[in-house]
């Protein structure tokens, strides 16, 4: 699985300009093949900043999409950063979740 994480800075004034490049893409990414999640946030202690998240299955799939037209939208809302723009492609090879939780949590109670 593939983690993608751009983090903006941006001026108020690009604020809207910056959200109205981005939202209309997260629909059509997501349906896009190997797309697993595409999401776009404000950090809540700063309103300054946008966070767009994506999960991919592949590399493969993720190459695609940085190739097609609507990661130009991306380019473009990074381009409006106030500040050098935040770009990481995170490879994962595993994921656990709640289970790992129960099962450190039943053996702390254990000693």
């Amino acid at each position: 699985m593939i983690v993608v994480i751009l983090r903006i800075n941006v001026a108020s004034i690009h604020r809207a300009e910056i959200v109205e490049l981005i939202r209309p893409i997260i629909g059509p990414t997501e349906a896009q093949p190997g797309c697993l999640f595409c999401r776009l946030y404000s950090e809540t202690d700063d309103d300054d900043m946008l966070v767009l998240l994506q999960e991919w299955r592949s590399q493969k799939e993720l190459d695609k999409f940085i190739r097609s037209h609507d990661f130009k939208r991306i380019l473009a809302a990074m381009d409006l950063s106030s500040q050098p723009p935040e770009f990481t492609i995170n490879t994962i090879s595993s994921r656990v979740g709640m289970e790992l939780v129960e099962k450190l949590r039943l053996s702390s109670q254990a000693k």
